[in-house]
């Protein structure tokens, strides 16, 4: 009961203060007229300030229209603009009010929060047909057709002549005249800004223009696939960036000449060629023997490597770019060693002087070897250690272009000499140059054997042949005598090399030392074919006599002395 005693009570407090709001003699808080806060005013002082406002704005001020190429003044002579304060005071007074009390106290505290301006639809006054009129008048005048660009290409003088056109435009006087009366409705008389209608025209695409008319313009380059240094081209045309954004900001009805140009090159072939294979990186020329056959196999071989060019990072293969050693290509039979280190007539022989010398250039060259092998012997056309044999479908030499820039391997074969340069970038280095040198720490002497290994002493036998030449005979080691039939192998000494690299300032001074690799080279005994011993038939030949006995005047001289091994040296072969 009690509870609903209150209720009651509470309703009849609401409704009562929301008829207190309908009766009030003063407008709702927020509410502005033509720009005038008249919230919280009775009628009579809302009317005076109105009344005064319309006087210094209305009366006395000029809404002025801004459009895109020029203004409209819409004075109070034009506009014959005038207001009924009474009139807008009441629509203020009745704001809030047509409803029950309940809504009377929801748009009373609304209000406290958000402003109302009251229509002035039916207090101001206006001649609306004069500005309309004008309005519509600025339309038909600003109104324009679109006109679209045109291109005229003059090939005499290099020009390409663009007119921009125009675009069609327009203005919605309708727009304008709602908006006008909204700022006359709001009081605010402040510059209004309107834009026109535009329909653009078609944009030229001067990328069409610069394929047909011009030619691109290209630096020279160097081509990995051909391996050749490429020329640069000069280009003819515009910069088609720039002039697109020339024509972007032009007016319209403008004309815009395009100058067509020549374009140079930044990079020429002639700035390459101070680059590409301008430098000797390194270079080794090797003697080699005029056998003829011999020879026949190195200049093969230097043909199939000569202007061989590789990319950084490449490798070189000599058996991948000589290829098998074929008589069918024209290679001869020269002496090879066997696997057995026994020394045989085949194809090619003699080539592994061509990948030695070009092994010694690399290490000159300071370029990455990723497979080299050493001879079974020690050869001589090339420093002790620094040789490199091949053998097909076995040996290979390899190596890699380990600098920024292709490389040119030069390979030939003239004046008794394999010559082999490698020519590319010289890199930035710390040193000047490269040099080479080994260290010998052991040496096998060879000994002198029949075929069967045993170990043989050569002598003159004192007498001789049928031309009248001496007849050397061979004595084992029982004593027993035998006739030379031929000399089967011939000798080689066996060396133990430490091979070196100094590295060596533009003053001699080494700045460091690189131990390249320690190479064993095999000894070969010097082996005869022996028979048993004949006395020759020269007439008064004897038995030879012992060469031991001191007294006998017949003892031959040194072995190693005799002009037959003197040609042999130490026993060296051209492998």
């Amino acid at each position: 009961m009690i509870l609903a005693c209150v209720l009651i009570i509470a309703v009849l407090g609401v409704c009562a203060y929301g008829f207190a709001l309908k009766n009030s003699d003063k407008i709702f808080p927020n509410v502005s007229i033509a720009g005038v806060d008249v919230g919280g005013l009775r009628r009579s002082a809302a009317v005076s300030a109105v009344s005064d406002a319309v006087k210094s704005s209305y009366a006395g001020e000029t809404l002025t229209v801004v459009l895109p190429d020029r203004t409209l003044q819409l004075n109070p002579d034009v506009t014959q603009v005038a207001l009924n304060p009474e009139e807008a005071v009441d629509v203020a007074m009745a704001y809030g009010r047509d409803g029950g009390p309940v809504k009377a106290i929801r748009t009373y505290l609304a209000a406290k929060k958000t402003a109302y301006s009251v229509s002035l639809e039916s207090s101001l006054n206006l001649d609306t047909e004069k500005i309309r009129t004008m309005l519509e008048q600025t339309a038909r005048e600003v109104q324009t057709d679109r006109v679209e660009p045109s291109v005229r290409v003059d090939e005499e003088a290099g020009q390409i002549v663009v007119n921009t056109g125009s675009p069609a435009v327009s203005l919605d006087a309708e727009a304008l005249y709602t908006a006008v009366l909204d700022r006359f409705g709001s009081g605010d008389l402040s510059d209004l800004t309107f834009d026109y209608d535009t329909e653009p025209v078609t944009p030229i695409d001067l990328q069409e223009y610069y394929d047909k008319f011009c030619s691109e313009m290209k630096d020279a380059y160097y081509d990995e696939q051909t391996h050749e240094l490429v020329a640069e081209v000069p280009g003819y045309g515009f910069d088609v960036q720039y002039y697109t954004q020339q024509l972007a900001m032009a007016e319209p009805n403008s004309t815009v000449t395009i100058q067509v140009e020549e374009l140079k090159p930044e990079v020429t072939l002639e700035d390459l060629e101070k680059i590409y294979f301008a430098d000797v990186l390194g270079e080794y020329d090797s003697p080699h023997t005029g056998e003829p056959k011999r020879t026949k196999n190195l200049e093969l071989a230097c043909k199939a490597i000569d202007g061989t060019i590789l990319n950084p990072g490449e490798e070189f293969s000599f058996n991948g770019v000589v290829g098998e050693r074929t008589t069918d290509k024209g290679y001869q039979e020269a002496i090879v060693y066997t696997d057995g280190g026994a020394s045989e007539a085949q194809a090619g022989g003699g080539i592994c002087q061509v990948a030695s010398t070009i092994y010694s250039a690399t290490l000159l060259a300071n370029l990455k070897v990723t497979e080299r092998a050493p001879h079974m012997y020690k050869v001589t056309y090339v420093m002790a250690g620094m040789d490199a044999t091949i053998y097909w479908g076995q040996l290979d030499f390899k190596f890699v272009n380990s600098t920024e820039y292709p490389l040119r391997i030069d390979a030939s074969v003239s004046d008794g000499y394999v010559h082999i340069k490698l020519i590319g970038t010289k890199p930035e280095t710390d040193y000047d140059h490269i040099v080479l040198r080994y260290s010998q720490i052991n040496e096998k002497a060879w000994k002198t054997v029949d075929e069967d290994g045993n170990e043989i002493t050569i002598v003159p036998s004192g007498g001789r042949d049928k031309n009248g030449n001496l007849i050397d005979i061979a004595i084992n080691e029982e004593g027993e005598y035998f006739t030379i039939v031929s000399i089967k192998e011939q000798p080689y000494t066996g060396y133990t090399i430490v091979a070196y690299r100094d590295f060596v300032d533009a003053d001699g001074k080494v700045l460091r030392t690189e131990t390249l690799h320690t190479d064993v080279y095999n000894s070969r005994d010097k082996k005869y074919e022996l028979a048993p011993y004949t006395v020759p038939e020269e007439p008064g030949a004897e038995e030879p006599t012992d060469p031991t006995d001191p007294t006998d005047p017949t003892e031959p001289t040194d072995p190693w002395e005799d002009p037959w091994f003197g040609d042999w040296g130490g026993g060296q072969e051209w492998p």
